[in-house]
């Protein structure tokens, strides 16, 4: 099937189930584009472009809070087909790499930094990649997540009254762009107990995969399978500070894989053994078992046709029910009364908005409990499927992308600026870099704020 078919088929299943039609009219820009070719073809009597498809899947930013799991990823397969038949142009390419672009500029952050303000190169480098002349480049911190681990100055090491082992998935972000994240996630793991392992990792694969890019979303994707299944079977639970990267692995990774040759080997699964497929638990983490319409639909195919499909099955399951957001992490500590809950006090009121990659991993808001044990912090949760911060990682940046970013941010925006909060916290550094470009409050990641609490803590019983 093109990916033209392909489209017109889940566009026409949309318009006739309709419900998406006034349940996304504002955090999504996707779905009205969808409804606004489909009654404009209908009343025209004419077949829906090629055009018209690129349109509306270069406005999907893989949020993950469609209703039906198929149609973003018929988008996304929509769009590798497309780059696999045009190609990807050069600007793209450049910005879908933002590990290495980390790695590069991050090498001499003074020299980067200059280049990034100083109005002529900056503007130079927005024309070149096709970024809007309004945007700001994230500036680089003078010491990298990795530098501080290698150089001592914050060691990964085994506490003492370590009972548990964690291997710590940073993600771009706090190795390269905001290191104080990465390293307040070491040292609150530790101060409470927990042996941290920084295996080696590359990106997570969401840019690339987001571009249409496939071969390189497999190739960092691959790399990273390896590495942390190597851990999981060392008796490391796999932490991530980053909620895309949390999506990535305990979602995206998973789709269609219970259904791989090599799970199905594993488990002794036949072709036609229905019965025992039936009986194994989808999640072995959460007890949580196979959805009816999940199951209905695996059944029908019994094949794995996810994204992911060409990576070991029984890897992405294992790697996919052993990871945990690192703020879900911490409330399953303090739950099980392993949590140092000794934070000091911290007057100030926030504004925390969990990310959508969060929402949909469906562990509830764990940063809004555990902030709620800080004494002084005052939290106000922004909560809904109506609010999207609308950055998309890189694709806020585009040129093309940027005033959809902008509305479909509108509505969080304009909620924030109503609680004008003292500071503003959230865990996705696409949601930071557009709360910094759109509003005027501090933001922070909400392990910062426990890391400054603790050391609250310390300081006053010193």
């Amino acid at each position: 099937m093109s990916a033209e078919d392909k489209l017109r088929y889940w566009i026409e299943r949309c318009a006739d189930c309709d419900c998406c039609r006034t349940v996304f009219e504002e955090g999504c820009q996707m779905f009205p584009e969808l409804y606004k070719i489909w009654d404009e073809r209908q009343e025209s009597g004419e077949k829906i472009t090629t055009n018209d498809m690129r349109r509306l899947i270069d406005l999907c930013n893989l949020c993950g809070t469609c209703p039906c799991p198929e149609v973003p990823t018929s988008l996304m397969e929509a769009k590798t087909e497309f780059v696999a038949r045009n190609g990807l142009p050069l600007k793209i390419k450049a910005i879908e790499r933002v590990e290495l672009v980390g790695r590069v500029a991050g090498a001499v952050p003074g020299i980067s930094n200059f280049f990034l303000r100083n109005p002529v190169t900056k503007g130079l480098l927005q024309s070149a990649l096709g970024i809007h002349k309004d945007r700001s480049f994230p500036p680089f911190p003078k010491e990298s997540f990795s530098d501080r681990m290698k150089d001592g100055t914050k060691p990964v090491r085994r506490p003492a009254n370590a009972v548990r082992k964690v291997a710590y998935f940073a993600g771009c972000s706090a190795r390269y762009y905001v290191p104080d994240v990465g390293t307040a996630a070491v040292e609150i793991l530790q101060r409470n107990g927990v042996e941290v392992h920084i295996p080696e990792q590359k990106c997570c694969g969401m840019p690339p995969l987001l571009e249409g890019d496939k071969e390189l979303a497999l190739e960092l994707a691959g790399f990273n399978l390896d590495q942390l299944a190597e851990a999981v079977e060392e008796g490391y639970d796999i932490v991530c500070s980053c909620p895309t990267c949390g999506f990535a692995l305990k979602i995206l990774l998973k789709q269609g894989a219970h259904y791989s040759d090599e799970y199905r080997a594993a488990h002794g699964l036949g072709e036609a053994d229905w019965n025992n497929l039936l009986s194994v638990p989808i999640e072995r983490r959460t007890g949580r078992w196979i959805s009816e319409y999940g199951r209905l639909h695996g059944l029908r195919h019994m094949k794995d046709e996810g994204y992911f499909a060409r990576l070991n099955g029984l890897k992405r399951v294992l790697v996919a029910e052993n990871t945990y957001d690192l703020g879900e992490y911490l409330r399953n500590l303090h739950r099980l009364g392993e949590l140092d809950a000794t934070f000091g006090e911290v007057t100030a009121r926030c504004a925390y908005y969990p990310p959508c990659h969060l929402r949909e991993q469906g562990i509830g808001n764990p940063y809004a409990d555990l902030l709620s044990l800080v004494p002084g912090l005052k939290i106000d949760s922004i909560e809904g499927y109506s609010y999207c911060c609308g950055a998309a990682g890189i694709m806020g940046f585009k040129r093309d992308f940027h005033d959809s970013s902008i509305k479909m941010a509108n509505t969080l925006i304009d909620r924030i600026k109503a609680l004008d909060p003292d500071k503003l916290l959230t865990d996705c550094l696409g949601c930071r870099y557009q709360f910094n470009h759109l509003t005027r409050y501090q933001v922070s990641h909400p392990i910062e704020i426990m890391k400054h609490a603790y050391d609250t803590y310390r300081s006053s019983a010193s």
